[in-house]
């Protein structure tokens, strides 16, 4: 109760004691991609600035505990809760000053009373009892609360949502934010994401990402007028210099060095062939307890029905046994077989989509096992 109290003050303060009009404004700051996995689709923001009052505030909906203990474990079953917090312009600004990532600020055109009901709100909403909500990657994060939280709190705004000719999915849309970026990750969510990524995006949906964000509220109306009267650039982005050498580096190199090593082994038996086979089974084994885990064990609603755990497969974790001991189990060689084929089947024919390096992992997996059948590596 004290809490709110404080915050009733003020909210009280900021609204009795202003000029009418010209002295307040909000504005939706979007923040460019940067290096680290949690900033690779950028990042959204609201500013309220009241210059009589000598304020300048951000609202920010993408902060989360790092320190909390159970950090990961939440973050994998779907159940990690990130908060709304407030903090000063410069503050806000440091961190993408010093990064070089770009700022954008679009200034909101409100009437007074769309103003004091969307601070009123965000005031309400920073209290501890209130700023925790359930993230959700594609529809509950830093830049989809934005967009609701005008839509909610300032009646007479029109939204319109920015609209591409070449409608994309879900996974295409990562893809083009984390593929040059952060390779690896992105190539580790695309095993984790399931078929409910592969399906056109919506306009609306489109706004998981903020640069969409800000695309979106360039085109909405409050009350016949623009709602965005003004646009400003705050940080300049600097260009990020990839190396030529970044190709070396990425999943299909890897995807290629693993082919390129089983054409090797098959015209040029080593004594540790079957030490690689194991392996790389075994590996392709414990993938698939982490994508069935995603996907039967947790909250997360993009994890599921992913047609992943036909290569990932937790039985080849037995089947690597059975390379390594010299098993005579062709049941199991039959079942890995049949899982691959149907991977490959599934790839092919795009029932979900997949990576490239993951298509080369899956033939070599499938030749593979093919070697270790004709030639009884398993006897």
């Amino acid at each position: 109760m004290q809490t709110f109290h404080r915050s009733n003050i003020v909210v009280f303060c900021c609204l009795f004691f202003r000029q009418p009009g010209a002295s307040q404004q909000f504005s939706v700051l979007t923040c460019s991609r940067g290096d680290e996995i949690y900033s690779t689709f950028g990042h959204s923001a609201i500013r309220y600035k009241d210059s009589m009052q000598n304020i300048d505030w951000v609202y920010n909906y993408g902060l989360f505990d790092f320190q909390d203990p159970n950090f990961i474990p939440k973050f994998c079953r779907g159940k990690l809760d990130y908060m709304v917090g407030k903090e000063t312009m410069n503050d806000f600004m440091g961190q993408y000053v010093y990064q070089q990532r770009e700022v954008k600020e679009q200034v909101l055109n409100l009437q007074p009373s769309q103003r004091d009901s969307l601070l009123s709100f965000l005031e309400w909403n920073i209290l501890d009892e209130n700023k925790y909500y359930r993230y959700d990657f594609l529809f509950n994060n830093c830049a989809t609360k934005i967009i609701d939280v005008i839509e909610q709190n300032c009646k007479g705004v029109q939204m319109k949502f920015y609209e591409e000719e070449d409608k994309k999915t879900f996974r295409e849309h990562i893809h083009s934010n984390a593929e040059n970026s952060v390779p690896f990750i992105d190539w580790g969510m695309d095993m984790a994401l399931g078929m409910p990524v592969d399906k056109k995006s919506t306009a609306r949906e489109y706004c998981f990402l903020p640069e969409f964000v800000a695309k979106s509220m360039a085109l909405c109306q409050n009350n016949g007028q623009a709602l965005v009267s003004k646009e400003y650039v705050l940080v300049p982005e600097t260009p990020r210099i990839r190396s030529s050498w970044a190709w070396l580096w990425s999943p299909r190199t890897f995807g290629f060095i693993i082919f390129i090593i089983m054409i090797y082994i098959i015209y040029k038996p080593q004594a540790w062939s079957n030490l690689f086979y194991g392996l790389f089974f075994l590996l392709l084994g414990i993938g698939g307890l982490v994508i069935g885990f995603e996907w039967f064990f947790t909250e997360h609603s993009v994890t599921k029905n992913n047609l992943n755990l036909l290569w990932l497969n937790p039985l080849f974790i037995f089947y690597s046994y059975a390379i390594f001991t010299k098993k005579d189990w062709r049941w199991m060689k039959r079942i890995v077989q049949i899982s691959l084929c149907l991977a490959l089947i599934a790839a092919i024919f795009k029932v979900q989509d997949v990576h490239s390096a993951t298509i080369s992992l899956i033939f070599a997996a499938f030749i593979m096992n093919s070697l270790i059948t004709n030639k009884e590596t398993i006897n």
